[in-house]
């Protein structure tokens, strides 16, 4: 029996996959708010011992496998150089011989085929003088081209089209296949697998540093490959799939901040970059100023949850080099970044805001929560930037006569281009705006607000109407503290009018809202009265359509799942993740389903006796389904890894 081929590894435990550490994946369902949470990595306990004893990266070939016996992939399909295509997989890498396999076949093929198409006295001429080998091989050529199927013959733009329909988002989770199509097209033809190469460098997503790695061996190997690559995403980034210890990590230097930053180098187009708090420790200032002023296509900068020493030190020390005080200041006044996230950089300076703000023209998407952005720094986001997404939750510097000073006279803000804002924040930490605040807010608020967080705001009943005012389009609103559960009926309640009524009106009776996410999680136990939203169907009821998610606070929560049954005769059902608690409509075999197997709710589908509620995707989440999002994605993309707890899994 021949040996155990090294690739080879054990499966992983049952129930775990290779997802990022503590991470929140949106799940692939018709019911709203469902996820998939992954606490630990498969490689942290069971295979540890393993792993120790493998180097961090092996480049040694390994018996050619055919693809169709390998795993199934999940990491990201980096291939290799043009002799040997390296798969990535749930269990360990696969080295397949694909380039020497289809030159062989293909040159079988075209010798054959020339040969036979040639008329017998050519072949026997052929034959007697002896043709070169240029000659030949010319010939080949030729008639190679000429034995292409019509889709080899497809022009490469034609192609690409083609190719962007067949590239799932999918985010790496040790069990879903990714790019499966795309690697049959490569082992395909010779003249396909060019052609789709290109397509799996277009966006990488990085979930270990061994996978960084690989990919940085090949860009070395392959410089003009960097010239594709258009997003890394270090989202699903797990530092502890490989090793146990930060000693052990930094000893194999597989992503460091000078391999990043070479790795940056050799990506001129690169457009996303996308990370998280578990890779804060290497980017210096060295890779900041990549980020910022070395790639003149990057559009989109995501340093969530960053806030290392490291991290601060480099981003203060180019405030304090490149900022408007420094004589020998060489930084361009205007940078291309539309769309910015320092979500959660909590140890950033507020001097770094006021040297970087300034510069972003053409911004779009800004979310600072929890950061320490002050007044003057928002005062001086240009006039040409028109944004269309803020999170400023938590920002403990700003001022309810800032905010509302900004929201009202910065054209940025005020040319009805916004669709998400959030002023949210913790009452028992820090209270922004106040009952007189709110008041000032709401009538200045743009129609074309989808999302708006007010949480931890203090409110009364004298809100009500200009909140039902901004019902009419917001399809997510966060209310604050101060109201009852009265309150927020008048607010989602649909009067049914009566047949006099809708007989005698000359056109329809609009919906007085379009709410699907309710956030009461500061409603107080005290007003959150059981028998009128379960027995009564204060918010639950059908008049209360389309609203579908309604969250709450953990005392709520454990108090309406003592009265589960009741729950499920309204149609609704309880979900959770992390720290935070939703009321969802629709739950299997639903009892507002119609005898006729058709749900009664518009836009519901009843399929099997199951019912469902639309798809909440929306053009303004790009890419993420679930509501109530807490940070601001900048790229479109699954909701995933450590984003996806950022996003959904933490209060704020």
């Amino acid at each position: 029996m021949s040996p155990k081929p090294r690739f080879m590894r054990s499966p992983s435990p049952v129930g775990l996959g290779r997802s990022s550490f503590s991470s929140i994946r949106e799940r692939d369902s018709d019911l709203a708010q469902t996820f998939t949470s992954t606490k630990i990595s498969s490689y942290s306990s069971h295979n540890l011992k393993q792993l120790a004893d493998e180097v961090a990266v092996s480049d040694e070939p390994s018996t050619p496998t055919s693809p169709l016996s390998a795993p199934s992939t999940a990491g990201d399909i980096v291939p290799s150089d043009n002799s040997m295509l390296l798969l990535p997989s749930q269990h360990g890498a696969v080295d397949f011989d694909l380039q020497a396999r289809e030159n062989d076949l293909a040159q079988s093929f075209a010798r054959s085929l020339a040969w036979l198409n040639t008329p017998i006295e050519s072949q026997v001429d052929a034959s007697s003088v002896g043709l070169t080998d240029t000659v030949m091989e010319d010939v080949e050529d030729v008639k190679l081209t000429q034995s292409k199927q019509p889709l080899e013959r497809l022009p490469f733009e034609i192609y690409r089209m083609i190719v962007d329909h067949l590239i799932l988002d999918t985010p790496p989770n040790g069990i879903d296949r990714r790019n499966v199509d795309l690697m049959s097209l490569l082992v395909t033809s010779s003249s396909l697998y060019s052609m789709t190469l290109e397509a799996l460098y277009r966006r990488v997503i990085v979930p270990h540093s061994r996978n960084f790695q690989k990919f940085f061996t090949q860009l070395e190997a392959h410089p003009d490959r960097g010239q594709w690559v258009r997003r890394l995403d270090f989202s699903h980034f797990s530092p502890v799939s490989l090793f146990a210890t930060a000693s052990a990590r930094a000893a194999a230097k597989n992503l460091t901040s000078d391999t990043l930053l070479r790795c940056l180098n050799m990506t001129p187009n690169l457009q996303e970059f996308l990370v998280q708090d578990y890779l804060d420790g290497d980017i210096d200032e060295s890779v900041i100023r990549k980020l910022l002023v070395g790639l003149p296509r990057m559009s989109a900068l995501d340093l969530c949850g960053s806030s290392s020493v490291q991290f601060r030190n480099a981003f203060a020390a180019i405030a304090e080099t490149e900022g408007p005080d420094s004589k020998d200041s060489t930084w361009p006044q205007k940078l291309g970044i539309q769309r910015l996230s320092l979500h959660k950089c909590i140890s950033l300076p507020s001097t770094a805001f006021e040297f970087l703000l300034p510069k972003l023209n053409r911004l779009t998407h800004l979310d600072l929560a929890g950061t320490r952005v002050t007044n003057d720094a928002l005062m001086s986001i240009p006039t040409t930037a028109r944004i269309s997404h803020l999170n400023l939750a938590k920002c403990s510097l700003l001022t309810a006569e800032g905010i509302i000073y900004f929201l009202t006279n910065h054209p940025a803000v005020n040319q009805d281009t916004l669709v998400f804002l959030s002023l949210g924040c913790d009452a028992s930490t820090f209270q922004l705006l106040e009952v007189e605040d709110v008041t000032r807010l709401l009538p200045i608020l743009p129609k074309t607000l989808k999302s708006l967080s007010l949480k931890g705001s203090k409110m009364d009943q004298s809100h009500m109407p200009s909140l039902r005012e901004q019902a009419v389009h917001l399809e997510e609103l966060a209310l604050g503290r101060g109201l009852t559960l009265s309150d927020v009926g008048t607010l989602v309640q649909n009067a049914e009018a009566s047949p006099e009524e809708e007989k005698a009106a000359k056109e329809p009776t609009p919906t007085p809202h379009e709410l699907r996410y309710l956030d009461i999680s500061d409603m107080e136990v005290e007003n959150f009265n059981l028998t009128s939203l379960l027995i009564d169907g204060l918010l639950l009821s059908q008049k209360t359509w389309p609203l579908e998610v309604i969250e709450v606070s953990d005392p709520v929560f454990k108090r309406v799942s003592k009265s589960n049954n009741a729950l499920h005769r309204m149609g609704w059902r309880q979900s959770e993740i992390g720290s935070r608690s939703w009321l969802v409509r629709g739950s299997p075999r639903s009892s507002v389903q119609s005898s006729r197997g058709r749900s009664s709710l518009p836009g519901s589908v009843c399929i099997r006796g199951t019912f469902a509620m639309e798809n909440g995707q929306r053009k303004w989440k790009m890419g993420a389904q679930s509501w109530g999002m807490r940070k601001i994605p900048v790229a479109h993309a699954k909701v995933g890894g450590m984003y996806g707890s950022y996003m959904f899994g933490r209060k704020l």
